[in-house]
This record gives structure tokens, sequence and C-alpha cells, in this order.
């Protein structure tokens, strides 16, 4: 079997290659592995080198060492090739899909990861391809398409940068006028946000979808209506935390005003009043004037490492 580490040089705040390559090999030595690692050179090579190895003649497992957008680009190629299993090493920016299963650290030991193992986890099938974590349109897809030119101030990481776009959003006319179709049931109205789920979180650590799992067969959808600039703040700061639902699964009795929550296997958003609509699928974005997203079961195999994957967690079931 073949392991192979691809590294993006330009995610995060620093080239990860420099410290990343020797860190692989001393873990790798004592394990008496002999791992080829790669070096990204251009927007969607990570995908290119995924899609040689799914087509190969064994299996693989390959690990994405970069940012969400590296995993983003690996897992276009790696849904539904269950010979190529996909681990993630977290040395970007915003880090979502680890945080799904707890700290970056744990996904930052390579001795560990090189001993992970499979687990077969859900995808997201949308307009804009796979993803593993959350779809989403309105403001905060606004923020994620903002958040590039905040990423490039000193010191501004993930959440930081998230946390300025939505300030520059916030005083931007926010709301969409559409029509929201989850499973046959029809939603029509005014929405500022709409968060199609498969994973818990996005956006460098918000919180959406505090009770997902990653291999239901169900994708958590939480819409959110226009609220005043007055209210939106605190809005925003339980919807960070998570604590927008109950446990049980409702949404909190003082936000129901605002917030609707259900489950759906597929979901389609509709823009009615003809303006642009953001949209983005684990932080790729674009402009749309209507996007669906749809669970594919069983689509993913992921690598967890050997602690992670025996820890308890809402993220998946017991594998």
């Amino acid at each position: 079997m073949r392991t192979v580490f691809v590294i993006n040089p330009t995610a995060g705040p620093s080239n990860a290659a420099v410290w990343l390559r020797p860190a692989i090999l001393a873990a790798a030595a004592p394990l008496g592995l002999q791992p080829e690692i790669l070096l990204t050179t251009h927007p969607g090579h990570a995908r290119e080198l995924a899609e040689r190895l799914a087509a190969g003649p064994e299996p693989a497992r390959l690990y994405a060492c970069g940012g969400d957008g590296t995993l983003n680009e690996v897992l276009q190629a790696a849904a539904g090739h269950m010979a190529l299993s996909v681990g993630c090493v977290p040395c970007g920016s915003g880090n979502d899909f680890v945080r799904n299963f707890g700290r970056a650290e744990e996904f930052l030991d390579l001795t560990a990861q090189l001993q992970a193992r499979p687990v077969t986890l859900d995808a997201l099938d949308t307009s804009f391809g796979y993803g593993v974590g959350i779809c989403a349109a309105g403001l905060d897809a606004r923020v994620a398409y903002q958040i590039p030119r905040f990423r490039r101030l000193p010191f501004c990481g993930g959440t930081m940068a998230y946390t300025l776009s939505i300030l520059q959003a916030m005083a931007s006319r926010f709301g969409h006028e559409m029509r929201i179709t989850a499973d046959g049931r029809s939603f029509t109205g005014s929405y500022m946000l709409a968060a199609v789920c498969n994973g818990r979180l996005y956006g460098g650590g918000y919180c959406a979808a505090p009770q997902a799992r990653l291999d239901d067969g169900l994708l958590d959808v939480v819409l959110v209506r226009p609220i005043s600039r007055l209210r939106v703040a605190g809005l925003l700061a339980c919807y960070k935390g998570g604590r927008h639902l109950t446990p049980d699964g409702a949404v909190r009795p003082d936000l129901a005003r605002w917030m609707q929550f259900f489950r759906a296997r597929k979901v389609c958003i509709e823009v009615l009043d003809g303006r642009p609509l953001a949209a983005t699928v684990d932080g790729e974005c674009g402009l749309v004037q209507g996007i669906e997203a749809r669970v594919a079961p069983g689509m993913l195999s992921m690598l967890l490492p050997p602690a992670v994957r025996a820890r308890p967690t809402t993220a998946i079931s017991n594998q």
C-alpha cells in the first residue's frame, strides 16, 4: 500500500514543508515505512495528485497537508474510491474538519497519523462538488467569500479573519428572498443565512450544527431570518458556540423567532430576488443563483489517529 503526503506549501502563515518533510521521515523510519512526499505547485494540483492515486492499481493512504481547501481538493477525487483513504494534517488557518474530532495537535502527531485506520463517512454532494463539512449560503458565505483579504493581514488567522469579515458583512445589506426545498418540504421567505451541515463546524470554529454526525445519512439544516444589527451580534455569538440549539435538537425558545432547524437528505436553495447569492462548500466560495446539496452516505474513507478514533465523540458513531 502506498503512503503519500501531499503538502500545500502556501497553506497557513508559513511554508509547512520546511518542518513537515523531516518530521514525516522521522516518524516513518521506526515504523519501517517509506512515504512519498509531494508538494503542490498550483491550485488544483492536490486534486490531480489524488486522481492519479484513485486511478492506480493499488490501495493508497493519502494525507492532505494544508488547510480545509487542500482537503477539499483531495476529496473531489477520493469520493467514492474507498481504496483511497484520506487523512488530514492541519496546516491551514481554519482546519475545521479536524475540529469535528478534537484538537488540531492530535492530527499533527505524525506517528499517530501513520498508525491511523480508516472510517467510513458521508460526503456532501453539491453543485460546487463534494465536501465533508458544511454548505452555506447567505451572510456566512459572504463572510467566507471576503476572508482572503483579511488573512493577508498580520496575525489574522482563521477565527480572527472570520470575525472581521462578519463585521464588514454586517455593515452591508444582507438577506435574500429564497425558496428552500428540503425532502419535499418548501420554505419561502427572506433569509439571512442557510447552513446545510454534514459536519459541525466551519469558519475557523463556528459551531453551526453541534449535534451533526458525519456518518448518519442526514444533513442538519439551520435557517436564519434577517435580524436587526443590534441583535445580530448576540445571535452570532450563540451560533459560534453552538448554543442556538437545545440538547434535544430544537432551536432555543428565545431564538425561535429568527431561526429554524431540521434534518434532511437533500436541500435545494433558490434565489428569488435576482441578486447574486454567496455560497460556500468547505470554504470554496462563489456567487450563484441557487445551490443544491444532498448527503452521499458512505462515500468517504477517512483516516483518524487511534486515540481520536477510540474516543467517544458525537462527530461519528462508534466504529
